[in-house]
């Protein structure tokens, strides 16, 4: 009876001892990304928890995959790429930067036009980048033939809208 009740004990604690500390991760990636850009690590908590689609903090898996000042910098945008999940889904928001630490969301994507989300299949990762004040996301196809989709996404004038779609290699 005793075993039971020690082996039960343990049982208990493991899965507390292996969860994953969140706040501690997040700290680390605002840390890292804050020494890469300049901005302020508090700026980039505050854009990380309004690009977020979880309410709790603590449970929050997603992880910043890029911050990018420069390719969408003609319109003061910063491009804020993060992914969770099981599969690195992507979410892609773009802030207008109004002041040194403040920003105010303007979009954010999380699939594209057939419905899918920007995840990593065995077959490659899903990857987001500002260029030449476009928003370009590649989403690796779950086929062999190792050929991938990328999305372009344009400023209109008042919000990004996909501007084309073309299958690269």
């Amino acid at each position: 009876m005793r075993a039971l009740i020690v082996l039960a004990f343990v049982f208990a604690l493991v899965p507390s001892g292996l969860a994953q500390d969140w706040k501690q991760v997040h700290k680390k990636d605002e840390a890292k990304w804050a020494k890469a850009t300049g901005l302020d690590p508090a700026a980039i908590h505050k854009m990380w928890r309004a690009a977020s689609q979880t309410s709790d903090e603590s449970e929050d898996d997603s992880r910043i995959a890029n911050i990018d000042l420069d390719g969408l910098a003609e319109r003061h945008d910063v491009m804020l790429v993060t992914y969770a999940g099981e599969k690195n889904c992507l979410a892609i928001t773009v802030f207008r930067q109004l002041g040194e630490t403040q920003f105010s969301k303007v979009w954010s994507l999380q699939q594209g036009p057939d419905g899918k989300g920007f995840c990593d299949t065995s077959f490659g990762s899903a990857k987001a980048e500002a260029l030449h004040g476009a928003v370009l996301v590649r989403s690796p196809r779950a086929t062999s033939d190792g050929a991938d989709t990328v999305y372009s996404y344009q400023w209109n004038g008042i919000s990004y809208r996909m501007s084309g779609q073309k299958q690269v290699q």
